[in-house]
């Protein structure tokens, strides 16, 4: 009898593995494609580009946004696909995914993740902004390196805090 249970519950978890690599495989597919389809990379990047315009124009840079550009008299970014935060969301949803975790605590996890990463992203757009205009020579250094090496740190730091805090497992033997 005990032989079977075992059986019966090491199906489960292999089943649940394969899944969890299944749902994985579909995310990265999914940026893929999205990074591929011309009009859905345009809708992020101009929406990102809506978001940033509109917290310039509210600290009074009266910003002008064009598709993906954001322009004021002062300086100009463009929000291109590498910009959107979108491969750091995918690589933070796929962590998760793949974690074993209860399906609850990982749409919160993922919910979580993509709101904050969304958010980030909006304050580096913003604050590379303010780069541009009063430290011009900086620009590509804190674009490159600063904020690329920010935005990974913090995504790895967000899963680790989901991971510690929000995805507990129970143990074997506990009821």
């Amino acid at each position: 009898m005990k032989a079977r249970w075992s059986a019966r519950t090491q199906g489960l978890r292999s089943g649940r593995l394969w899944l969890r690599l299944a749902l994985c495989a579909c995310v990265v597919a999914l940026l893929v494609w999205t990074a591929s389809a011309d009009r859905v990379m345009a809708g992020i990047q101009g929406g990102l580009a809506r978001v940033t315009g509109a917290i310039l124009t509210g600290l009074g840079h009266g910003a002008v946004v064009e598709g993906n550009t954001v322009q004021t008299t002062l300086f100009g970014i463009s929000v291109v696909t590498a910009c959107t935060g979108l491969f750091i969301a995918g690589l933070f949803i796929v962590a998760v995914i793949a974690y074993p975790a209860r399906v609850l605590s990982k749409m919160i996890g993922v919910a979580i993740g993509i709101g904050s990463i969304f958010v980030l992203n909006i304050v580096r757009l913003v604050s590379l902004y303010f780069v541009g205009v009063h430290f011009p020579r900086f620009l590509d250094t804190v674009h490159l390196l600063v904020w690329q090496s920010l935005l990974i740190v913090c995504a790895v730091l967000l899963w680790l805090l989901w991971a510690g805090r929000c995805a507990r497992i129970p143990r074997k033997g506990a009821g």
